[in-house]
């Protein structure tokens, strides 16, 4: 197996490019996951593992030579058992590492379009596991300036809504 800094991923990353393309997430988080190149398994620390692909839904999972159990990069880390895409949690992670912590439930929110429920559910993982391997190596990243900030100052349009009351009366007198 090659080891997994693919040419692919560039050197400067994009928060919109993450949200997406889904196979360039997995690569970022293959990446961040296991700088090295190789990855380790979570339940006996071997290093040979064959890559296995999914044919409907193209996920990657990894199943280790010495103990054969099936891992995949989300194992041990914030993301395990959760069912928000990657590249949105991604995204999470780039803002939490570059963004006082009051107020992240909104900006998450509003960077990558999941709900504000789930927006506060992601931030307490992260509260609740500081010295995660993914979230330290999102700050090796943002501190070396391989994540791009500026792309998504907006994030997600919201709708425009129409004025209501008294202003929407004067404004439409006011044009015609």
């Amino acid at each position: 197996m090659p080891p997994l800094p693919h040419p692919d991923v560039p050197d400067l990353i994009s928060l919109t490019d993450l949200l997406m393309d889904a196979s360039m997430a997995e690569t970022v988080l293959q990446t961040l996951r296991w700088p090295k190149g190789r990855p380790t398994c979570p339940h006996c620390g071997g290093r040979q593992c064959y890559r296995l692909t999914c044919l409907r839904s193209g996920g990657v999972r990894f199943k280790c030579a010495a103990c054969r159990k099936q891992y995949s990069p989300r194992r041990n880390t914030v993301m395990e058992r959760s069912n928000v895409p990657t590249g949105r949690w991604l995204v999470a992670l780039a803002l939490a590492t570059g963004t006082p912590v009051a107020g992240l439930p909104a900006r998450i929110e509003r960077h990558t379009g999941v709900s504000y429920k789930t927006a506060w559910s992601m931030v307490q993982r992260l509260k609740a596991s500081p010295q995660d391997p993914l979230l330290l190596a999102m700050h090796r990243a943002v501190e070396r300036g391989r994540i791009d900030f500026i792309t998504t100052e907006r994030g997600f349009p919201r709708p425009v809504r129409r004025p209501s009351g008294p202003q929407a009366t004067l404004a439409q007198m006011a044009t015609t």
